[in-house]
């Protein structure tokens, strides 16, 4: 069996392999008749390296492209999001420099991104095409065994410069490559598993694969070769579905993958079908599998690539440690014969609602003004029928029960926006949320339709389930709130649901205190200038949070740490998403965690109380565990309400052992 550094050298030894092998045929003129007959050679070798007129060059060979994705990996050591492909697009010389007509796709993405625009929105006009397909390769590789996340996260990248149907082509062609990447692999299995993805995600996208295939079924190995060179020459896009045509030549000469190479390089786009070929079949077989003359030829390009291997198993390792920290917190027991994850899961539910709730009452009071109403302060949950009622608890629950639909996958967007058009009563929740349900239900991307809201603090109250399934994870539980939280909201309500939801992952882990969860905090807070409509003395998320956390570190009450927070650390309006998470972490340190502490000071301060005091109870209870919620409390909830709580969290436990930590074991046996 082939190692898996052999396996990930061929798919990118394939990958150039291929472009240049199909450009070098593109820009000869053969007959049909001379394809046939190099066809049946099926031998794979370089010709004479294509000359262009004097700026005229129509096509070129786009080695370039993987290569640009291949380096963001490189550079970040882990995962990718738009935000970083698009640096990296941005400063790319190789594509910016190739000049050939055939990438505008590409110089059109970096020409908006240079204009300002969001990365995750530059694709959503733009022209289909096969180009970000090949593009997709090194996502593959970096999702190694893992064809579900390959597909998650080939789409967000894809869209930095594609539309559907594109973006889907292009994320297919990455599960293709992190299946072709698992030992023991198959053609059969890479074909299997690319088309149950794409008939579970996007049906049309599906059913123009599987004819191909399908077609590819009914032909032997003589016959499909006129068929392969004479019907794909005509498409309603510029290498229109490259993924299912790959597919088609895997089903007839999978095992083949020298000849396999060979035809894709004779038909319609082989400088992009058979970049996507050579990937694919490298991947399942190996350096060896190509001939030595062509890697030595274009050793020079690869090499540089070679080193993505070493941030895959980084990426695997790390899930090694988190494998391992899942299963103490589900093999220690607590109380009653339960867990400690299912303690700090059941404690996070709980504690949300309840500080939701006790809040709920004085939002949007000065603290002065609620010291005046309540002398005492107020110390429980005023009115227990908010338990129920609260937007920001019954948010959490939809993503919850997303989550729990999904049986231990990640979430998506498009995922959270079924469930909204399912189950969401779009006139119990604020103008913005109704604003994106709306979009949503009128066809627009749920990926997306978050870009143009009003920025009301509406995702970092309740983003929190991101976290609990990415518990010990707060890198993934990060990236992965900031593309749910996009579905309706932008801006800071992005970042700071992102940063809470990292905290939250820190905050479930085994032997995390409240320094842990507050150093995840600042490692996820970014040091980079915020884009607001006023301007602001502290101007970055780090530097807020961390001028909160300094006022925060004077005091033990939270009582009397209230007037220099509020003269320190409010920006325009109690809805700011920064100023409420800022003020929840100064609450979450003076009550070093105690979820009646966070609760009280959340909701004393005033301001966006509901939020601030369920936020600061939230993290102290998935920190301490259900024990720390005073009982009093719980017993306010009504027998209903309580049963679906402690349900959502026994579900969610069950789903992350006995789902999800398999799916995390089984990509330890890639490498």
């Amino acid at each position: 069996m082939e190692s898996f550094e052999s396996k990930v050298s061929g798919c990118l030894y394939g990958t150039v392999i291929g472009t240049q092998l199909g450009l070098q045929n593109h820009l000869k003129s053969m007959s049909f008749e001379d394809k046939l007959k190099k066809a049946a050679e099926g031998k794979l070798e370089f010709g004479e390296k294509p000359t262009h007129e004097y700026n005229n060059k129509w096509f070129d060979s786009i080695e370039c492209l993987p290569a640009s994705l291949a380096k963001a990996y490189i550079k970040k050591n882990g995962r990718v999001t738009p935000e970083d492909w698009a640096a990296e697009l941005v400063n790319d010389d190789e594509i910016i420099e190739n000049k050939s007509f055939w990438l505008l796709d590409f110089y059109t993405t970096i020409e908006l991104l240079k204009e300002g625009m969001n990365p995750r929105l530059t694709g959503l006009g733009a022209m289909p095409s096969g180009n970000p397909s090949a593009a997709m390769i090194p996502v593959g590789i970096y999702h190694a065994g893992d064809p579900e996340s390959a597909y998650y996260d080939g789409v967000e990248l894809a869209s930095v410069v594609q539309r559907t149907p594109g973006t889907e082509w292009a994320a297919l062609t990455a599960v293709a490559v992190a299946e072709a990447l698992k030992p023991g692999a198959t053609p059969a299995s890479v074909i299997e598993v690319t088309l149950e993805i794409a008939q579970k995600y996007n049906k049309d996208v599906f059913y123009g694969i599987n004819h191909i295939v399908s077609r590819a079924k009914n032909h032997t190995t003589e016959s499909y070769i006129p068929n392969y060179i004479s019907n794909n020459q005509h498409d309603v896009w510029y290498g229109e579905n490259p993924i299912g045509n790959v597919l088609g030549l895997l089903q007839v000469y999978g095992n083949e993958a020298e000849k396999l190479m060979s035809i894709s390089a004779l038909g319609a786009y082989p400088h992009i079908y058979t970049a996507i070929a050579g990937a694919i079949v490298g991947a399942l077989y190996g350096e060896k599998a190509l001939p030595t003359n062509l890697r030595e030829a274009v050793g020079k390009q690869v090499e540089p690539l070679l080193s993505i291997a070493n941030v895959t198993k980084n990426k695997i390792f790390k899930e090694s440690i988190i494998v391992k920290e899942i299963e103490m917190l589900s093999k220690q027991p607590v109380k009653d014969g339960k867990s400690l994850m299912y303690d700090k899961i059941l404690g996070c539910l709980l504690a949300s609602s309840i500080g939701n709730a006790m809040g709920s009452v004085v939002e949007g009071k000065q603290y002065l003004e609620i010291d005046k109403k309540y002398p005492e302060h107020v110390t429980t949950v005023l009115e227990p029928s908010r338990l129920e009622s609260e937007d920001d608890n019954q948010m959490a629950m939809l993503l919850v029960e997303t989550y729990i639909d999904r049986k231990g996958l990640p979430v998506s967007a498009r995922d959270f926006g079924e469930t909204w058009k399912k189950r969401l009563n779009r006139d119990h929740f604020f103008y913005c949320m109704r604003n994106s349900y709306d979009l949503i239900r009128q066809g627009m991307d749920a990926r997306i339709a978050g870009h143009w809201n009003v920025v009301t603090g509406s995702t970092v109250m309740c983003m929190e389930p991101v976290g609990l399934y990415h518990l010990c994870d707060p890198e993934n539980a990060y990236m992965d709130a900031m593309s749910i939280s996009y579905m309706y909201q932008r801006g800071l309500d992005v970042t700071t649901a992102a940063i809470l939801a990292a905290s939250t992952a820190e905050a479930l882990r085994p032997g995390a205190t409240v320094d842990s969860v507050l150093q995840a905090t600042l490692n996820y807070a970014p040091k980079k200038k915020m884009m607001t409509f006023d301007k602001r003395e502290i101007d970055t998320p780090y530097d807020f949070i961390s001028r909160c956390l300094d006022v925060a570190g004077k005091y033990s009450d939270v009582f009397e740490a209230r007037k220099e927070l509020y003269e320190k650390c409010l920006y325009y309006h109690m809805i700011d998403p920064l100023e409420l998470l800022g003020l929840t972490y100064a609450m979450f340190k003076i009550a070093d965690g105690d979820v009646r502490i966070s609760a009280i000071g959340g909701t004393n301060i005033g301001r966006d109380s509901d939020t601030i005091a369920g936020r600061g109870a939230m993290l102290s209870g998935a920190l301490r565990g259900a024990g720390n919620v005073p009982e009093e409390w719980i017993k306010l909830f009504k027998s209903q309400s309580l049963d679906r709580i402690k349900t959502s969290a026994d579900r969610i436990t069950s789903l992350i052992t006995e789902n999800k930590i398999l799916y995390m074991m089984q990509r330890q046996n890639v490498i």
